[in-house]
């Protein structure tokens, strides 16, 4: 629900209030539950650009930079994830043998042994499926939130299921994977603590534009 209101404000209202808006619910969700709950729907960038439309979005960033609101420039913050290598590891013998539709079938299913050892599979589609699994457990979304090297529409999918990227931990395990891409990154840290975003800051294997967000954040609680 918060999502359709949020597409239809963004395509509706005119450029200057959709950045407003943006960017006082950004600058909120730092101090209250209940604002970050509202907030979150927007981390979601590819369901962001397929509701409001590019150039809708286009023109609220162009608004952000007139009027200086820094907050709204983190949310719509652009950037490439690093092209992620294929993981060095041998086919796991078991899963190697079936189909990607019997794969995706299991990873969604019930919990056998096939499935487990899905979890670890980095086919993104496979991923996708697991993450809509009610069966599966929050330690085993965070370590997929960490694979390194991770494919760019893994982390896609893991912003798209609003059940785990509400979870500190999964955000955290976001951020801090040097493969995520900064324009999924960068919102996020509208979601941390400022511990978390002094560890962001000071780790230079992160996205200068990671860090440098990071540092925005921080720079908030001193004016």
């Amino acid at each position: 629900m918060r999502q359709g209101l949020w597409y239809e404000t963004l395509r509706t209202y005119p450029p200057d209030r959709g950045a407003g808006l943006i960017d006082y619910i950004a600058r909120k969700a730092r101090s209250t539950p209940e604002a970050k709950a509202v907030y979150l729907p927007l981390v979601d960038r590819q369901a962001l650009l397929g509701k409001v439309g590019a150039a809708n979005l286009y023109e609220i960033l162009e608004c952000s930079r007139d009027a200086k609101l820094h907050g709204c420039q983190l949310v719509l913050h652009s950037g490439k994830a690093r092209t992620a290598k294929k993981p060095d590891q041998a086919p796991d013998p078991v899963t190697a043998q079936l189909s990607l539709g019997h794969q995706k079938n299991i990873a969604r299913g019930l919990r056998t042994p096939v499935m487990e050892r899905l979890l670890k599979s980095h086919d993104p589609e496979v991923v996708r499926e697991a993450l809509r699994n009610p069966r599966l457990r929050e330690e085993e979304v965070v370590a997929i939130a960490s694979r390194r090297p991770c494919a760019e529409e893994v982390f896609n999918y893991l912003v798209a299921a609003p059940g785990w990227i509400a979870r500190p931990i999964v955000q955290r395990s976001v951020v801090m994977n040097p493969h995520a891409a900064p324009s999924l990154a960068v919102p996020l840290l509208i979601c941390l603590p400022a511990q978390t975003l002094q560890e962001v800051q000071k780790d230079k294997k992160l996205h200068p534009s990671v860090r440098d967000g990071a540092l925005e954040i921080i720079s908030w609680a001193c004016r």
